[in-house]
């Protein structure tokens, strides 16, 4: 994720020419660490509250969505994935909070990711090689390929210097044998996703029975659901639906703009309704799934999930405010 009016950073660049795979963990966790210091994080484990200070104004409202336990996106530029898949697991818990728990497959949406870069530059329709990405993007891979539970498909790949998927595709001359070396690369670096998974069980017969066999499209008709997702983006000069502003984005992708004064307003929405809000501030994306209020509504703090550890913190509102430039959730 990165916002136009910044150079081209830190999301990792996946060629997957020979690299020390130091670059990539170094970069994307840098990134990271900077927008915690923008935003002055307070961490927290999984499941605490802040300690106990005095407020100006105090707190009187508190709305906490449950959370799912932290993954580290290491050497990937999945933050957004990562935003995207904890966001699906939070709305699991929160509308079955007596059931089984739900774990995405990380890795799965990597390789998802790299086979449709690939293949999108192998017809030619762009040459966009990048793990970058936004939510809306993460969500039509998932609708288009399925998805694995996390204990089914390990874990990311640390890609670099594994093998050379550009080179193998340049080598070829047909598009079908570009379409083979293409697989012959993924197979190497991440191995394939299975194509069967489990999902929860939320009634049974059995009351011991958490999980049943199922396909990826099952799994993932399951933690979609009906939901319908929109992106925002804070605007002075222009309202409606306008072009995605992050360059990761698809031409097609596009972003509802509005004042920055209605943003506020939006998250708190969000959460009352259930439904976390995947931020971008520079090139990284977060979840907030939840907030503290002011007798009046107002926000003072935001609690944030992030994709390296540690997982948790909270930031005052004010900071979160003053440096993020899209969001993603659920329409209300």
């Amino acid at each position: 994720m990165r916002p136009p009016f910044l150079p081209t950073l830190t999301c990792a660049i996946l060629s997957l020419f020979a690299a020390h795979p130091a670059s990539g963990v170094d970069g994307d966790f840098k990134e990271a660490m900077q927008v915690r210091s923008l935003l002055h994080a307070e961490e927290l484990s999984l499941g605490a509250m802040p300690p106990a200070r005095l407020q100006d104004p105090p707190v009187a409202e508190t709305v906490l969505l449950p959370v799912s336990r932290g993954f580290n996106q290491r050497s990937t530029g999945l933050c957004w994935a990562y935003a995207t898949l904890s966001a699906l697991e939070t709305i699991h818990l929160v509308r079955h909070p007596d059931g089984p728990d739900v774990e995405l497959s990380r890795r799965a949406m990597q390789y998802y990711t790299m086979e449709d870069r690939y293949r999108r530059s192998i017809k030619q329709v762009n040459t966009y090689l990048r793990e970058g990405g936004i939510v809306l993007d993460a969500l039509r891979l998932i609708q288009s390929n399925g998805i694995v539970s996390f204990d089914d498909y390990a874990d990311v790949a640390d890609t670099y210097g594994y093998a050379n998927i550009s080179g193998m595709i340049a080598g070829e001359q047909t598009f079908t044998d570009k379409i083979i070396a293409l697989y012959e690369g993924l197979d190497i670096v991440y191995a394939a996703p299975p194509t069967q998974t489990r999902v929860p069980v939320l009634s049974a017969a059995d009351p011991n029975a958490a999980y049943a066999p199922a396909d990826v499209g099952e799994l993932a008709r399951f933690v979609l659901g009906r939901d319908v997702w929109q992106s925002y983006t804070p605007s002075s000069s222009k309202s409606g639906f306008h072009a995605h502003p992050d360059p990761d984005a698809r031409w097609e992708n596009v972003s509802w703009h509005m004042p920055h004064s209605e943003f506020p307003g939006r998250i708190r929405q969000a959460l009352l309704a259930g439904f976390p809000v995947v931020i971008s501030i520079r090139n990284h994306a977060l979840l907030v799934y939840g907030a503290d209020y002011d007798a009046d509504g107002s926000p003072i703090t935001y609690y944030i999930k992030d994709s390296y550890p540690s997982y948790y913190y909270v930031t005052e509102a004010e900071y979160l405010h003053e440096n993020f430039w899209e969001m993603t959730t659920v329409k209300l």
